[in-house]
């Protein structure tokens, strides 16, 4: 593993916080702002690990790390150490953080190497507990701003599970227009280019899909009653994967089966993709006149 470490390892100067940086951090506390400090020249902010603050060298030219003197914790491995001097292998811890937080961005359950960097604190007059380094900084979005003193944070990126629920909130108009037989909402649920996969066949595009539809569940609505329950959900970009359990009862029959469907966003609109549902009660077979006779003659 190959940790970059810049120029960090140069002699740095003491601190000097003013009542204006005060004042400043205070303003920009409840922003997506997160104020710049300073080491010397060198840009140093407050992150918050599991409930702590501390305060880390910002690096665009290196690899994230923390102090082994802040996290004592974790298990030893070999690593390679680069920076102006040459690389050297030397030891390092590899240590679980269950959450890192700068600003309103949160990661989970990060593995992050750490090694001694106490020279680092003591040029500073204080206590460096890591190195923010492009790797993190890259995944958060993150912009530094050093004329004005400030790293910006890009909008947090919600989980699959996040997403989903956005989705589903948006999309809950087609389930009743599903219900209700609306068959003019529901087909504007539906990407242009939908494929729908069922034991029956595959149909392809909106007219197909809701051809389908309409013949098998619409004209019973509104005595038509559908249920799911979410199993998985990945997110891929804008489009969400998701598999579930579902329920189907009309008048004619009860289905129950598995499903998995993609939906994509688009333009704060989300559009279904393709569905591959699978039964795993059959339906009911409609009863023949021969035996409607049998059981009345019986």
């Amino acid at each position: 593993m190959v940790v970059p470490v810049g120029v960090f390892v140069i002699l740095l100067s003491a601190l000097s916080f003013s009542s204006t940086e005060v004042l400043r951090a205070q303003q920009l506390a409840t922003s997506n702002e997160i104020p710049i400090e300073r080491c010397d020249l060198l840009p140093v902010v407050k992150v918050r690990i599991d409930g702590a603050d501390m305060r880390f060298l910002l690096d665009t030219g290196a690899t994230t790390m923390l102090n082994l003197k802040s996290f004592s914790s974790g298990r030893s491995q070999k690593i390679q150490v680069t920076s102006w001097s040459g690389t050297a292998a030397t030891s390092a811890r590899e240590v679980s953080l269950p959450e890192f937080a700068l600003g309103t961005h949160r990661l989970k359950d990060l593995k992050l190497p750490a090694i001694d960097l106490s020279p680092i604190g003591k040029a500073c007059g204080g206590q460096i507990d890591g190195i923010l380094g492009v790797d993190l900084l890259d995944k958060m979005g993150v912009t530094i701003d050093l004329k004005r003193q400030v790293a910006s944070a890009g909008a947090p990126t919600p989980d699959a599970k996040t997403l989903y629920d956005q989705m589903e909130l948006g999309m809950h108009h087609c389930m009743t227009a599903f219900e209700a037989g609306n068959a003019a909402e529901l087909r504007d649920c539906f990407d242009p280019e939908i494929v729908f996969y069922t034991p029956q066949g595959e149909f392809r595009g909106r007219k197909e899909v809701m051809e389908y539809l309409q013949e098998r569940y619409l004209k019973f609505a509104p005595d038509l009653h559908y249920k799911m329950n979410l199993h998985d959900v990945k997110m891929f970009g804008d489009a969400l994967w998701y598999s579930y359990d579902y329920s189907i009862d009309s008048p004619k029959e009860h289905i129950a089966g598995h499903g998995m469907s993609m939906c994509r966003r688009d333009n704060g609109h989300w559009l279904i993709l393709n569905l591959h549902n699978s039964f795993l009660e059959s339906p009911p077979q409609a009863d023949s006149p021969e035996k409607h006779s049998d059981r009345q003659d019986g």
